[in-house]
Parts: C-alpha cells; sequence; structure tokens
C-alpha cells in the first residue's frame, strides 16, 4: 500500500477516536471545586467579672448651696460691694439700691398712718360728746388699718432694698453694674456657700440612672489635680429627667479637706452601683464593628473542631456597656461562647472555617 494511503488511514482513526472520546466525556460528572482553606485565627477567652459595672460619667464641681440674690424692689443700683470670686461672710452688705424713692414712699406711708390715727382719735372724742357716729367712729378705725397696711408694705420694701450675703461663701457670679435699671427680682449676685460641702453635678441616661442609689461610692478625678482620686459618695439622685437633656442629675458630694476647690472644675466620674450582676469582659480587638453602644464579634467554641481540626465562626451582636483601656465590657451578648476572634476577624463571615493558630 503506498505511504500516502496509510497515512490518510491513520489520521481517519485517529479522527474516530477522538469523536468517540468526545462523545465518552459529555456523559462524565464534572468535579466540584476545592473548599477554600481555613482562616488562620487567634482567639482570647471571654472574662466573667463579678459586681456592678461602673457607671462612667462628667460634670462639674459646683458648691452645695448656690443662691441667687436680688432686689425686692426695682430701681438704680446705688453700689454693689463685691466681684466674683470674692469671699464675703454672712450678714455683709453686697449691693443697695438708691434709697432715695424708696425713702419718699415709707415717709409717705408713715404720715397717711398719723393722720389716720388723729382721724380716729378725733372721732372717738366726739363720739364720746354725742357729736359723731359710730359708723364715723368705724370708719376712722379702718383708715388706720389700711395705712398701717400701706406703711407696713413700705418699710418691708425698705428693708430688702439691700442686699446681704445670707451665708458666708464666695460670689459666683455678678450680674449687674452700679448705676444700672433694674427689675424687682433681677438677678443681681450669685453666692456659693461652702460650709454646706461641695459637690459635682453631672447627668445620667435613664438606663443608668435607675442602676444607682444614694449612698453609692464614686471616684473623681479633676484636670487641676491629675493623677489624684477623690473618694465621694452620691447624696441626690432627680426623680425627672432634665426638659432641655433628656438626662437625670445626679449629686455626688466631693470632701475638700484642703480647701484646693474651685467652682466649674471638670470632673471626671466613675459610679459604683452597690447592687447589679456581673458582666464579661473581652479584648478590644475582637470588636469588628460597632453603632453607637453595640458591636459585632466573632465567636468560636475551642472545644468543637471538624476532622480537618477546624471551628466554625459565628457573628454575634453585643451590648458595650464600657471600655477600659484595650478592654471591653459587655453588657449583653456572647450567648453560649466561651472564646472571641481578635487576630483575623476582620476577614470572616459568618459561618467561616478558621483554623486556631495559637489557643491561650
Amino acid at each position: 500500500m503506498p505511504f500516502f494511503l496509510r497515512l490518510l488511514l491513520a489520521s481517519a482513526g485517529a479522527a474516530v477516536v477522538l469523536l468517540v472520546g468526545s462523545g465518552c466525556g459529555s456523559d462524565a460528572v464534572a468535579e466540584a471545586p476545592p473548599a477554600p482553606p481555613a482562616v488562620p485565627v487567634e482567639i482570647a477567652a471571654i472574662e466573667q467579672a463579678e459586681g456592678a459595672l461602673p457607671i462612667r460619667t462628667s460634670g462639674r464641681l459646683a458648691p452645695k448651696s448656690e443662691r441667687v440674690l436680688s432686689f425686692k424692689v426695682g430701681g438704680l443700683v446705688a453700689r454693689i460691694n463685691a466681684d466674683e470670686g470674692d469671699a464675703v461672710r454672712a450678714g455683709q452688705v453686697l449691693a443697695r439700691i438708691d434709697p432715695r424713692e424708696i425713702d419718699a414712699q415709707v415717709l409717705q406711708a408713715e404720715s397717711t398712718l398719723e393722720k389716720a390715727q388723729r382721724d380716729l382719735a378725733r372721732a372717738e372724742r366726739l363720739l364720746a360728746d354725742s357729736v359723731a357716729t359710730l359708723e364715723a367712729v368705724q370708719d376712722a378705725r379702718t383708715g388706720v388699718e389700711v395705712a398701717q397696711a400701706s406703711y407696713d408694705i413700705a418699710a418691708f420694701n425698705q428693708r430688702f432694698a439691700t442686699i446681704t450675703a445670707p451665708a458666708s461663701g464666695r460670689v459666683l457670679r455678678r450680674m449687674a453694674e452700679p448705676n444700672e435699671l433694674v427689675q424687682p427680682g433681677q438677678p443681681i449676685l450669685e453666692i456659693g456657700t461652702t460650709s454646706d460641702g461641695w459637690v459635682v453635678r453631672a447627668g445620667l441616661a435613664d438606663r443608668d440612672v435607675v442602676r444607682l442609689a444614694e449612698g453609692d461610692a464614686a471616684d473623681v478625678r479633676f484636670g487641676a489635680y491629675p493623677g489624684e482620686t477623690f473618694a465621694g459618695r452620691v447624696t441626690e439622685i432627680a426623680s425627672a429627667a432634665n426638659a432641655a437633656t433628656g438626662t437625670f442629675e445626679v449629686e455626688v458630694a466631693v470632701p475638700d479637706p484642703d480647701r484646693r476647690f474651685r467652682a466649674g472644675f471638670v470632673a471626671e466620674v466613675a459610679l459604683r452601683p452597690s447592687t447589679g450582676g456581673g458582666y464579661r469582659v473581652i479584648p478590644i480587638d475582637a470588636l469588628v464593628a460597632g453603632d453607637g453602644t453595640t458591636g459585632t464579634v466573632f465567636t468560636i467554641d475551642p472545644a468543637v473542631a471538624d476532622s480537618a481540626g477546624t471551628h466554625a465562626a459565628v457573628r454575634q451582636t453585643v451590648e458595650v456597656a464600657a471600655l477600659s483601656g484595650d478592654r471591653l465590657a459587655v453588657r449583653a451578648g456572647l450567648d453560649g461562647a466561651t472564646h472571641v476572634v481578635t487576630s483575623g476577624a476582620a476577614y470572616l463571615a459568618d459561618g467561616a472555617r478558621v483554623r486556631v493558630a495559637d489557643t491561650p
């Protein structure tokens, strides 16, 4: 057989083999793609802390007793004898209204009273002589009573045309100047009386204020005295929220034995409720997302692994109660979990396979 004929037959056979092979392959089942490799992660144990979770807030230092002083009557301010920051003593005259107008009113009322008394005496004499009637005497007696009331009012206003310090303390604010025309009751001076001690006033949300009770301890720190902690105690808790802020005001009494405090110091306060359950603590590295007081973490159970030694990561939402350094206090969440993923958590999805690189 010629060479070219044998070559042609060999080519045709190869084509038949290829067709048969391709026909058989159409019935074969495609192999599944290999599973993605497990993500290497590091984990940390979830710690259980006993006792109540501290409540951290901030506030301002102020004297326990603060009084706003004003005049009973309006008029021109004659003088003010105290400036902001001045120390004052009980009974000290702090400010006066120009007395000429009120003194004239007192003199007028006094003169009216004296005339009414003379009229009554005359009417009583005439009644004794049967010249005046009983009704005239009664009218004269009523005139005396009215004049006496007018004099008492004028004398009372004259007494409160002067502002005196109700107790020893310090001037916190001065809100008027001499020769200003002020209205009755207009604030002139604000006095803080330190004899009743100092307090830090702070606002708390409703979920925190219900955990407190009067007498609970507090740790107070001031920027003016870095590194120092002052022992405080809760003395008052508001029963209604502030209409402007929606928070409940809490007063924390702070002793000042060295007399170093000044009104207006900004304070950082850690309130320690006397009652409350435990809470969980995790590293801050475990937090992969956060929104306000909620966050997202991944947990695993290192005691449960498949045949390949991998674990399933579980995405969980937690309620963050407080942050202290590199630790998070968790109020709710982490149900049934013993460990959280720290390193590698950002690359996980719910149900992802993980391999623990280093179990604490």
